[in-house]
């Protein structure tokens, strides 16, 4: 970018005067132009400076004003007059018009010709633009070199704080600060620098989605102008490189210089991400064959230790497996674009999560969907806190909301697959309705459940077989007895515990339990009636509604 300010202080166009003093000379000239025609501004492009000798303005310097006004609506550089042939001397109205737009008006000498003039400027624009090219095709071949010889995101981005002379850090989506230049040690502006000051601004361009500058206060004696560009390899939440002092680096270096190293970066993110994605498949595999019920046999024959070493599986006497998934509303609302990104950051930010909140803790991809497992190897005594600290954390960063459906604990490898059904069932009931709550236990279904194909009449049958009259009691003595043997059943046949649970004489106690064996022409205490007891009253008591 070619100012006119940099043009003037070039030695041999010392001899083109500024003739307004509110001129703004911090305006890009792209080209220069000549003409005599007062409607030009039509044909003109933008950022021209143009040069004439306002014969076409002679003695009418309100036509002249109009003529600088739609300059200025184009927008042009600025207007350079020769003056001398056809106006000897601008008139003050049209000084003052220039002025209240601060439109530059500058005098090109007349012992030159318009010619030589336009030439002479338009060799050291192209010349300066020549150099930039070379300038910015030179930082894309290094760039290019260390990216095909695999150089990390820290090692680019050092790179380009050197290239730059100035401090430079990439930012994740997560706001993060993924790499940093050297001059975050080095520099003594940032010795107290903090991150955190920095992430509402970061947000904001996050949310613009588009290049932008503002100035930024390190201390009370540090004010920094910071540019932001954003890195797309997502088509929602990119990461940002970061320029301090922007405002401040030297020449040869460009807008296409940054971004050529912008172009390096996404590719660098995009190849990360692919690598990613793949790791991503295998993990899914993995995880299916884990959580399968099916051929339990054929399972046992594996070694789950020695399969699953290199995704973490270790030897432990609990696991559990966690199913994450995203709010229903998002998931109902977003597009596909969208629901790519969300799934990948996710990934990212639970594995990294994981890692520093749980030991052994792993995650995985679930196939044909889009949520993801986690399979807990540790008993994990305060996991509903952790879980919650790393929902906020991320929905904090990024609106993404996530909920947690927990299997039961299980003690063997082979037996993963029931803490997932577990974790998979509870899904599908907070799935049908709105979540109100971020973690889901699965609740326990009871007897009724384990034999929920089996007809309700050989149910019946087996509690009438096994109670007898006190599987559906009518009468109150029945209704009696059968409450104080379920009691005496649930103490362990403790007599004395009984009493005082249903607040009866121990000789009530031992009178109707032996009204039972009668019954039963057993002891209640032998095992096997004491199961089948046990097993039949509570079947009993969860068939009542179906008989009723």
């Amino acid at each position: 970018m070619t100012t006119l300010k940099e043009l003037l202080e070039i030695p041999r166009f010392s001899n083109i005067r500024v003739l307004n003093t509110h001129a703004d000379l911090s305006k890009e000239v792209d080209t220069i132009e000549i003409t005599e025609t007062p409607d030009v501004a039509l044909y003109l492009p933008k950022n021209t400076f143009l040069l004439t000798t306002a014969m076409a303005f002679k003695d009418d310097p309100k036509k002249l004003c109009a003529f600088i006004q739609s300059l200025y609506e184009l927008p042009a550089a600025g207007l350079g007059i020769k003056l001398g042939r056809f106006i000897s001397e601008l008139d003050e109205e049209v000084i003052a018009f220039a002025d209240s737009l601060n439109f530059p008006l500058l005098q090109i000498p007349s012992t030159v010709t318009l010619g030589t003039v336009s030439h002479q400027l338009l060799s050291y624009i192209w010349n300066q633009q020549t150099d930039k090219l070379y300038y910015a095709l030179d930082i894309q071949k290094k760039f290019s070199n260390m990216m095909i010889k695999d150089a990390d995101l820290q090692a680019l981005i050092s790179h380009l704080g050197t290239i730059l002379k100035r401090p430079v850090m990439l930012v994740n989506p997560f706001t993060e600060i993924v790499a940093e230049s050297r001059h975050f040690q080095q520099d003594l502006i940032f010795a107290n620098y903090q991150h955190q000051q920095l992430i509402p601004f970061l947000k904001k361009v996050q949310k613009m989605d588009k290049e932008s500058s503002f100035l930024f206060e390190i201390d009370n004696d540090n004010k920094l102008l910071v540019s932001v560009f954003p890195i797309k390899i997502n088509a929602y939440f990119p990461y940002l490189l970061v320029i301090f002092k922007a405002d401040q680096i030297p020449y040869p270096f460009s807008q296409f210089a940054i971004e050529q190293a912008n172009t390096v970066l996404s590719h660098t993110l995009y190849k990360n991400l692919k690598i990613t994605e793949s790791n991503l498949q295998l993990r899914e595999t993995f995880f299916y064959q884990l959580t399968q019920e099916t051929n339990q046999i054929k399972k046992l024959d594996i070694n789950w230790l020695d399969y699953g070493k290199d995704y973490g599986l270790v030897d432990s006497s609990t696991y559990t497996i966690i199913i994450v998934n995203f709010e229903n509303h998002e998931s109902n609302l977003i597009d596909k674009e969208l629901e790519t990104d969300r799934y990948h950051l996710t990934y990212e930010w639970l594995e990294r999560q994981l890692s520093n909140h749980f030991e052994n803790a792993l995650l995985f991809p679930i196939k044909d969907t889009i949520c993801y497992g986690i399979l807990l190897q540790k008993s994990e005594q305060a996991l509903k806190d952790k879980l919650y600290l790393i929902h906020h954390q991320l929905k904090e960063r990024l609106p993404i909301s996530l909920h947690f459906s927990i299997g039961n604990e299980v003690s063997e490898i082979t037996s993963i697959h029931f803490s997932y059904d577990e974790a998979k069932e509870t899904y599908k009931i907070v799935s049908q309705n709105e979540p109100l709550e971020i973690i889901h236990y699965y609740q326990t279904q009871g007897f009724s459940k384990l034999i929920e194909n089996t007809p309700l009449g050989q149910v019946e049958h087996f509690c009438i077989t096994t109670l007898k009259k006190l599987a559906f009691p009518i009468n109150e003595m029945d209704k009696e007895l059968r409450k104080t043997l379920k009691v005496y059943l649930e103490s362990q046949c403790d007599i004395t515990l009984t009493s005082k649970l249903l607040f009866i004489h121990r000789n009530t106690v031992k009178y109707r339990i032996a009204k039972c064996e009668e019954l039963f022409e057993m002891p209640v205490n032998d095992p096997d009636l004491s199961l089948k007891l046990r097993l039949a009253l509570e079947l009993s008591e969860e068939n009542k509604t179906n008989r009723s």
